[in-house]
C-alpha cells in the first residue's frame, strides 16, 4: 500500500471529527481459545514467546500468532489492542485481515463456479472477459477494460493500474474517511489511465483487479457479494468471529489500528480512515481460530473446493517479486523455493496480517500486527525483521 499524503495532523482530526466512525473503542478482550491449550508444552514454546515479546517492545502495539508444526498449535498474544482504552490484545482478538479478503473472495468464486447451475458462473467464464458481464460505461474508460478476463483479474495478469496507488483516492479517504466506497466510485480514480502492460505479459499486484471481481459476480448473480461470501465460505465454515466491514456491524472487541502517519516516530490510532473496505481488496475482520478454520478447510485438509477447483486456483502465473499468484491466491517467499507458502498477506494503513501454509514443511503461519506495515515508516524494518525472524524459527 502506498504512503498516505502528509497532512496536518489538525485537518484529519477536523474531518474524523465530523464523521461518524464505522470502529468504535475497544472495550472488551476477544474470545478465549476454543480448545485446550497446549502452548505451554510445545518445545518452541520459549522461543516463540520471546518473539512476540522482542517485537513489541519493538514498537509494534499488538500481536497475535498462531503456528501449527509437527508438535502441535501453539498461540499466543502481546501488547495492546487498544492502546488509549489499555485493553489487551489476546489469541481472539478480531483485527483486520486486509487483503487475506482476497483469498476469500477467490474461494467465493470457485464455490460459484461448483454452483454453476444455480449461480451461472462456470469454469470456462475464467477465460471470458469481463465484458461479457460489465456494462460499456465502465468497460471503455478501464484501461485494457475490453482486453481482460476474469481469470487475469484473478491472478493479477490485467495491466490495470492499482487504485491504492492513486494520490487523489488517499486524499479523498482523508477528506471522507468514514466514506463506503461503492466500487464504480473506486474505479473512477483509475479511469482513462495508461495500462501498466498488455494482459498475460506479466503480473503486477493491484487492488483494481478484485473490485472488478466483485463487479463481475454481483453482476452474473444479481446479488450482493458479500450475502454470497456468508452463504458460500462464511457461514458452511462457521466463521462467528468474521466480519466484512462495512457490510457487518463489527464487535467491540475488534483491534484499533496504528499508524507513524506524520512520519515522526509518534503512531496515531487510523482505525477509522478506511482505505474502501467492502469491495473485495479489503475489508475483513477475522481472528487467528476463524482463519485458522479456513486455511485447513482450504490448503492444509484441501476439503473445502474440489479438486477440479483447486488445480484451477493453484495454477500459478506469472511472478511479482517476492510473490507469484494462482487464481486468487497468493504463493509468497518464493525466493526460498520448495519452502514458499501458500495463502496471502494482508496490508492496510492501519493493520498487517499473515495466513500462509508452508506445503514443503506442513507448517502454518497465522498473524495479526495492529500497525501499518507496507507504507514506510521507522517500524517498517522492525516488522520484515519479525516476519523473516518467525520464518527462520519455524523453516529451518
Amino acid at each position: 500500500m502506498k504512503p498516505f499524503i502528509y497532512i496536518s495532523f489538525f485537518t484529519v482530526f477536523i474531518f474524523l471529527s465530523c464523521n461518524k466512525p464505522q470502529i468504535g473503542k475497544t472495550k472488551v478482550v476477544g474470545v478465549a481459545i476454543p480448545w485446550s491449550d497446549s502452548s505451554s508444552i510445545h518445545p518452541k514454546n520459549i522461543a516463540f514467546r520471546n518473539l512476540i515479546e522482542k517485537y513489541n517492545k519493538k514498537g509494534l502495539p499488538g500481536i497475535s500468532l498462531l503456528v501449527t508444526d509437527k508438535n502441535g498449535t501453539w498461540v499466543g498474544a502481546t501488547g495492546k489492542a487498544d492502546l488509549t482504552n489499555n485493553i489487551d490484545f489476546v489469541p481472539g482478538t478480531v483485527s483486520k485481515v486486509a487483503s487475506i479478503t482476497k483469498l476469500f473472495i477467490g474461494t467465493l468464486v470457485f464455490k460459484l463456479m461448483e454452483d454453476s447451475v444455480t449461480t451461472g458462473i462456470g469454469y470456462k467464464d475464467i477465460n471470458t472477459k469481463i465484458s461479457k458481464w460489465l456494462p460499456s460505461g465502465v468497460i471503455n474508460k478501464l484501461p485494457n477494460g475490453n482486453l481482460v478476463t476474469l481469470g487475469q483479474c484473478m491472478n493479477h495478469e490485467t495491466g490495470i493500474p492499482d487504485v491504492i496507488e492513486e494520490d487523489p483516492f488517499y486524499l479523498a479517504v482523508l477528506n471522507n474517511p468514514n466514506k463506503k466506497w461503492r466500487a464504480e466510485e473506486l474505479l473512477e480514480f483509475i479511469y482513462n489511465k495508461t495500462p501498466l502492460f498488455k494482459p498475460s505479459d506479466t503480473a503486477i499486484y493491484s487492488n483494481t483487479n478484485t473490485i472488478l471481481v466483485t463487479m463481475v459476480i454481483e453482476a452474473a448473480t444479481g446479488k450482493n457479494h458479500a450475502d454470497l461470501l456468508k452463504q458460500y465460505v462464511l457461514n458452511p465454515l462457521n466463521l462467528a468471529n468474521t466480519f466484512y466491514q462495512p457490510h457487518d456491524k463489527l464487535p467491540n472487541s475488534v483491534a484499533q489500528g496504528y499508524f507513524d502517519l506524520y512520519n515522526n516516530n509518534t503512531i496515531i490510532n487510523v482505525s477509522n480512515l478506511v482505505t474502501g473496505s467492502g469491495n473485495g481488496y479489503g475489508g475483513i475482520y477475522s481472528n487467528l481460530f476463524d482463519l485458522q478454520k479456513f486455511l485447513n478447510a482450504l490448503l492444509v485438509q484441501r476439503t473445502f473446493l474440489k479438486p477440479s477447483s483447486m488445480a484451477i486456483m493453484e495454477t500459478y502465473g506469472k511472478s511479482d517479486d517476492p510473490n507469484q499468484y494462482g487464481y486468487g491466491i497468493m504463493k509468497k517467499f518464493i525466493s526460498r523455493g520448495i519452502n514458499a507458502g501458500y495463502g496471502h498477506s494482508g496490508r492496510d494503513l492501519g493493520y498487517t496480517a499473515n495466513m500462509f501454509y508452508f506445503t514443503n514443511k506442513k507448517v502454518s503461519h497465522i498473524f495479526f500486527i495492529n500497525y501499518g506495515t507496507d507504507a514506510d515508516s521507522g517500524l517498517k524494518q522492525v516488522f520484515k525483521d519479525f516476519q523473516e525472524e518467525l520464518l527462520n524459527l519455524t523453516l529451518n
